[in-house]
Formats: structure tokens, C-alpha cells, sequence
């Protein structure tokens, strides 16, 4: 998985290359900004039986391309291919087709594609080596999650010890710390698409590129990094920082780069480079044939394809073309016969009615799945700027919870392609509580219990908002009239809307308000969000391999000695904060894991600082004459498994 920190999960661009191999990872601004021009609302979606017309723009129908060549419908050009840096969303689209892996991601757990094998210390691939640190040298202190120099006082996991439960402070001298060794080995005979041989070093030259100050990049891997070097040809040794014990070790591989190509460029020079940002060479499937810049790009297979010899890609190659339409627009150009798929920004969530008839009547074919991506509705448990303490009591929170109708929102705003979370883990992490106890959607015991806790429906009209009469946080009288931020796309309006009119149903009054993502997401104390400026706020959140109980830690709640903290919710637990160190070490941690993840779902549903609302689906459309697509939640591109897709009388018999 690729690193990020605790900030960049939330308002770094939406797709983030962080060392090792490219993933497909959504963070609030991109995802705000995708849901204001992506999944748009369709508003004259395309009739049931009618006749497809060509699109208005086209004066003259787009040539069919060459039979065996799959047309890819993107929303934009791709602006670049370099591995570090930003890179828009259609890029990441198109990667599959240059790279294949070198790792999948699938099922939130990685897969191998490039290598012989995951590590494991099964295989003698992870082990520990015991080194010793002085004053003033680099480490990875448990505590904060951070490296930073070593100073007496500071706490640290001694030679041995995996466990929070051992931690030490550091009294000066000398100490013993363990040190993480990955060895990844990758397969035998490959070879880059100009016929080159690709090599340990080629990874060891990608990772000397992103190292180097003059690239672009969120360096949080190579800060965590203590060297990455070639054992032999097909052999590549990771050695983390001292104290660093990495839960995601198996994804901390850099995805190769050609050493015999880029060599001689300054790595300064890199990112600008025709041959490493517009048309570089790969290993995987297809490699890029021509590019008429504004119109297309076209794909040719790769003869030096290590899955060539297995006959995997049924097409000879794969034509890209830009769309400006969305919606019911990009949809005709499938019913045509103008796009063979569409990228999944083409095609909002409200189409998923017309896609649902059109595939019933046998005219496309689509499916989905749900991402891991979860819209949360965040509560304000500890105010700051004198607003009332609506939230500060968890039974107030779970009595608010329970007069939402999670069910009939995820139906009418993402057609039903969501399941209800149960913990802050997507429903389908490996890793989810399958027992947890759930909140049912109950506004009638939600009002019995709103007014034992003593919000009072004093006028006998459930339209109007209830009043304090004893509620803790808030002075006797006060309205219960909450702000709901979130940001100003249609998409994050129309959901809050639709939360808000099961509130008030319940006698609690709601006023959205849609912002921008700079007013949102600023840092304390600025921002409304991170300054905890609101009483509710919707957001979206990635929740990746790992759990991401962190950004509930009370040492990530915001506050002028800590401006970029991640716990807009102030909730603070230290029996959570305990567990979630534990999950931070990950699988090593040995068999005090899978309890630690297990105790943070059940306290932060019982404390409830936050209400998992739904998964964005992700959803793939394609013709009728396509074959091999697989959704599946956390791959970067839904074209993840290209060489393995077909056409023709093959697929539709």
C-alpha cells in the first residue's frame, strides 16, 4: 500500500504515489471534487427502447477502430505517466496497461504479480535484525508514528518487543532496537517492452529517483526507509528504520523504472520527460503506439509481455479516446458502439436505474462493487469555540443514530450498490467485526430515548426542534438546531439533505451547509472541519489494507500544538488510543492483532463519534460484446486484469 500521512489522506490531490508501486487511493479533496464533476445527477437519462443517437458534439461518427481493438472511453487526457508526483485520474486508468501490478491490490489484501511471492517469514523473506542507536540517529518512535532522532525521553520498542506493552524511554547511552529486513524476489525473464531485461536494479533506480530531493513526491516511505538495495538480478533487499515495524512490509517495493532509458536524465528533468511522463515503456500487456495529443492514444501489444506466451490478451490493441460528455451522453457512445468501456468518472451513481434497463434489455453490460471509500457523519464530542455541546454524550449520539434510515439513503442516492458499514472498516475488510452489534434504524425509541436523555418534544409537534431540559453539555432551554458541514458538490448535498430530513423527523432541527474544500478542510484553526467549527460533519474517508484507527487517536485530535491533527471529533479514549497502537504494528504484532482491530470497532461503535452512512461503489460500464472485466474493491483501475479481457464471437457466444 502507499504511505501516506495522516494529512494527505484527507486533502492530498485524489490519487497519491508515495514509493513502491501506484495504488488507486481517494482522499477528501479529490473525492469532493470528483463528486461535484464525475457523478454528476443525470437529469434526462436515457429512455427505456429508445433509439441511441449519436452524440451532438460529433458531426461525424467516430471511425470504427480496427476488429481486436478495445475502445476506452477516458473523461480526460492523461497528463502524465511518471510515477511520482500528481497524476489525473485518467492516467491511473490507463496504468494497467503499461504495468501490470507489479503488486494488485485486491480484496484489501495484495496480491503478487511481479514477484515470485509476497514475503513472508514462512519463506525466510521477513526477518528482524537487532541494531543499536545512539543520541541524535534516525528511528521510528511508536508513539507519535513518526521518525525522528533519537533523544532521551522519547519512548521506543526495545530488541524484541512488538508490543506497546514494552515500550521503553529512552535515558541515553545506547539501546538496542530492531530493525525490519524485506527481501522481494522478483520473477525470472522479464523483460521491459523495448526487450531490455528488467532487473533488481531497475527497482533500485525508482526508488533512488523518488529519493532524490529534486522529485516530487510524498516521501513518507523513504523517511521510513533505511535502505533499498539489489541483492542480485532478481533480488531486492527493503531495510526499514530502526523501531519501524511495518504492517503493510510486503507492499515496500518500488515499482521498476527503466535504468537503461532514464539514466542519463536529471532526475530534475524526469517528470517533464517524453519518455518517462508521455510515452514510457512497460512490462505489461500493451505499450503505447501513438499518441495524437487532444484526440487519442493507442495501445499495441506487448510482444515481451511475460503472460504473451499464455495467449492472456485477446486484443491486438486497445484505442483511448477523450470524452467531454457524462452521464446519459457517455452512455449512448456504448449503445453505438463509439466506446467499448467508460471510465468510471463518465457515469454517476443517479444513472444507475437506466444502466440497470439497458442491461436488461441486453444493449450494455456493467457492475460494481463497493469501494473503500466511506462517507462518515462525524459528531463534534468536545466544542471549542463555544457552540453547545450537542454531542458530548454518546447516548445523545446513538439516539441520533438510530433516527437515520441508512438503508433507504444508500437506495436513493446510490442505488442500493452499498451495504450499511458496521464498524469504520468497509463491510467487506477481511478484518470486520462479522458479530458487531449494529444500530437499527428506530426513530421511535430514538424519541423515547432523546427524551429520557432530556431533549423534550415540548410542544407536541415533531416538525419543530426539541429543547434541553437537563441534557448534559447544554444550558436548560437550548434548541436542539445542529449545523451539518459538508462540501458544496451536489452529490454531498443531496446526502446530507437526505439525512437531515430523517433528524428532523425526529425533532432534531439541521441546517445544511455546503462548503468549499478550503473552507472544510483547512488546518486548526481555520478550518471548519479540523478547528471543529461544525456540530455534524459528512466527509468521505479511505480505509485501505490497514485500519485506519489512527485518525481517532486522542494524539490526533487538532489543537495549536498539533494544527494537523485528524480527529476533528475530539473524541478521546485512552483504552482506544491503547488498541489502536497495538493495530499499528500491524500482522507482526503477532496474536495480540486481530483483538486489538476487533477492540477498536466495538469501543468507537459504542463511544460513537462517528456513524459509517455508506461505501461509494465503484462501477465499471461496458458493451455487450466485452468479456473479462472483474470488479473489485480496491484495485487502483478497473482495468487492473486487461490481459485477460476479450471480444468478439468468443464472448458473445
Amino acid at each position: 500500500m502507499a504511505r501516506t500521512s495522516l494529512r494527505d489522506r484527507r486533502i492530498a490531490p485524489a490519487a497519491m504515489r508515495t514509493g513502491r508501486f501506484t495504488i488507486w487511493i481517494a482522499v477528501v479533496v479529490g473525492l469532493t471534487a470528483a463528486a461535484a464533476c464525475s457523478a454528476p445527477f443525470l437529469t434526462s437519462p436515457l429512455e427505456e427502447g429508445a433509439a441511441p443517437t449519436p452524440t451532438a458534439r460529433l458531426e461525424v461518427p467516430t471511425p470504427a477502430p480496427e476488429p481486436n481493438v478495445l475502445v476506452v472511453c477516458l473523461a480526460e487526457e492523461p497528463d502524465s505517466f511518471f510515477p511520482f508526483g500528481p497524476r489525473n485520474a485518467s492516467a491511473r486508468t490507463l496504468l494497467p496497461l503499461l504495468y501490470d501490478g507489479p503488486i494488485d491490490a485486491l480484496g484489501y489484501q495484495y496480491s503478487p504479480v511481479l514477484l515470485e511471492r509476497l514475503p513472508s517469514i514462512e519463506a525466510g523473506d521477513i526477518r528482524f535484525e537487532p541494531v543499536r542507536i545512539l543520541s541524535g540517529d534516525l528511528y521510528f518512535n511508536p508513539d507519535t508514528g513518526l521518525p525522528e532522532e533519537f533523544r532521551p525521553g522519547k519512548s521506543y520498542l526495545p530488541s524484541g518487543c512488538t508490543s506497546m506493552d514494552c515500550r521503553r524511554r529512552y535515558e541515553g547511552g545506547g539501546a538496542e532496537l530492531d530493525r525490519l529486513v524485506v527481501d522481494f524476489h522478483l520473477l525470472p525473464g522479464l523483460r521491459w517492452s523495448d526487450g531490455a531485461e528488467l532487473t533488481a536494479a531497475d527497482s533500485v533506480f525508482a526508488y533512488r529517483v523518488e529519493s532524490d530531493p529534486a522529485t516530487t513526491s510524498v516521501k513518507d516511505q523513504v523517511n521510513r526507509t533505511s535502505a533499498y538495495e539489489a541483492v542480485d538480478s532478481t533480488t531486492v533487499r527493503w531495510t526499514g528504520i530502526p523501531g519501524f515495524v511495518d504492517p503493510e512490509y510486503a507492499g515496500n517495493f518500488w515499482s521498476p523504472l527503466p535504468e537503461h532509458l532514464l539514466a542519463e536524465i536529471p532526475v530534475g528533468d524526469l517528470s517533464q520527460s517524453e519518455i518517462a511522463a508521455r510515452t514510457p515503456i512497460g512490462w505489461g500487456p500493451f505499450q503505447i503506439d501513438s499518441w495524437d495529443p487532444g484526440m487519442a492514444v493507442d495501445f499495441v501489444r506487448n510482444p515481451n509481455y511475460a503472460g504473451a506466451s499464455e495467449g492472456l490478451s485477446g486484443y491486438e490493441g486497445v484505442h483511448v479516446r477523450f470524452l467531454e460528455e457524462r452521464g446519459d451522453a457517455a452512455l449512448q457512445q456504448i449503445l453505438t458502439g463509439e466506446c467499448d468501456v467508460l471510465e468510471e468518472s463518465l457515469v454517476g451513481f443517479e444513472s444507475i436505474a437506466t444502466l440497470q434497463s439497458l442491461a436488461d434489455q441486453g444493449r450494455l453490460r456493467w457492475a460494481s462493487a463497493p469501494g473503500p471509500v466511506i462517507e462518515r457523519l462525524d459528531f463534534n464530542t468536545a466544542p471549542v469555540d463555544g457552540r453547545p455541546g450537542f454531542f458530548v454524550d454518546s447516548e445523545v449520539r446513538r439516539a441520533v443514530a438510530a433516527c437515520l434510515d441508512r438503508g433507504s439513503t444508500i437506495a436513493e442516492i446510490v442505488g442500493g450498490l452499498s451495504p450499511i458499514p458496521s464498524t469504520y472498516l468497509p463491510a467487506n475488510h477481511p478484518l470486520v467485526l462479522p458479530d458487531i452489534a449494529e444500530i437499527d434504524h428506530d426513530p421511535a425509541g430514538a424519541a423515547d430515548q432523546l427524551a429520557a436523555l432530556g431533549w423534550i418534544d415540548d410542544d407536541g409537534d415533531s416538525a419543530t426542534p426539541r429543547r434541553s431540559q437537563g441534557a448534559r453539555g447544554v444550558p436548560g432551554g437550548t434548541v436542539f438546531e445542529a449545523t451539518l458541514a459538508t462540501a458544496e458538490d451536489e452529490f454531498h448535498v443531496a446526502l446530507a439533505t437526505r439525512l437531515a430530513a430523517d433528524l428532523e423527523e425526529c425533532g432534531i432541527g439541521v441546517r445544511v451547509e455546503g462548503l468549499s474544500a478550503e473552507s472544510l478542510y483547512d488546518v486548526w484553526p481555520d478550518g471548519a472541519v479540523f478547528g471543529r467549527g461544525f456540530d455534524f460533519v459528512l466527509w468521505p474517508w479511505l480505509h485501505w489494507m490497514s485500519p485506519a484507527c489512527d485518525v481517532f487517536t486522542t494524539a490526533e485530535i487538532p489543537s495549536s500544538v498539533n494544527p494537523q491533527g485528524s480527529n476533528a471529533s475530539g473524541y478521546s479514549e485512552a483504552a482506544f488510543d491503547a488498541a489502536c497502537q497495538e493495530v499499528s504494528l500491524g500482522p507482526l504484532a503477532g496474536p495480540t492483532y486481530p483483538p486489538a482491530v476487533g477492540s477498536t470497532q466495538t469501543r468507537l461503535m459504542d463511544a460513537l463519534p462517528s456513524l459509517p452512512v455508506l461505501q461509494w461503489p465503484r462501477i465499471l460500464v461496458y458493451g455487450r460484446d466485452v468479456c473479462g472485466p472483474e470488479m473489485d474493491s480496491t484495485v487502483q483501475s478497473l482495468l487492473w486484469n486487461i490481459e485477460a479481457w476479450y471480444g468478439g464471437e468468443a464472448c458473445s457466444g
